[in-house]
C-alpha cells in the first residue's frame, strides 16, 4: 500500500511540472506564407512615399529560413507590382527580416495578422505596415 502511494504521489508531482512546463512554452507561430492585405502607411512628412492599400504575397524559398514577399499597391482597385524583396524568417516563422538598401523591414506573425515596419538605416521608421492574411 506504501509504494502505491508513493507511486500515486510521484505520477502526482510529474503531472504538476509537466503542466507548468506546459504553461511556460511559446505558442507556435503562425506560418508566414500566404497572401496578405492590409495599409503601409508613411510615417515621414513631407516626404514623396504615400500611404497604400497593399497586397503582399509571401513564399518560401529553397532554404527552410528563406521567404520571399511579393509586394503590390492597389491602384484605380488594380494591384500595381512594388518589387520582390528577400527576406528572413527567425525559428519561430512569427518574426520577418528583409535587409535592403534603404532600409530594414521587419514583420511579426501573430495568427491571421501581420504587423511590421521599415526602418531606415539611422533607425527612423519610415512605414508603419498592418494586414490580415487574405483567405
Amino acid at each position: 500500500m506504501t509504494n502505491l502511494r508513493t507511486n500515486l504521489i510521484a505520477l502526482a508531482a510529474v503531472c504538476l511540472l509537466a503542466h507548468g512546463a506546459l504553461a511556460q512554452a511559446p505558442a507556435v507561430a503562425s506560418n508566414p506564407v500566404g497572401v496578405w492585405r492590409g495599409t503601409s502607411k508613411c510615417m515621414v512628412r513631407p516626404s514623396a512615399c504615400n500611404d497604400e492599400v497593399t497586397v503582399y504575397r509571401i513564399v518560401r524559398v529553397n532554404a527552410s529560413d528563406s521567404l520571399t514577399i511579393n509586394a503590390f499597391k492597389i491602384v484605380n482597385g488594380q494591384e500595381d507590382h512594388m518589387g520582390v524583396i528577400g527576406c528572413r524568417s527567425a525559428e519561430s516563422s512569427a518574426l520577418i527580416t528583409c535587409t535592403m538598401p534603404n532600409g530594414v523591414w521587419r514583420f511579426a506573425i501573430r495568427g491571421d495578422s501581420l504587423v511590421g515596419d521599415l526602418k531606415s538605416p539611422d533607425n527612423r521608421k519610415l512605414r508603419d505596415v498592418r494586414a490580415a492574411r487574405s483567405h
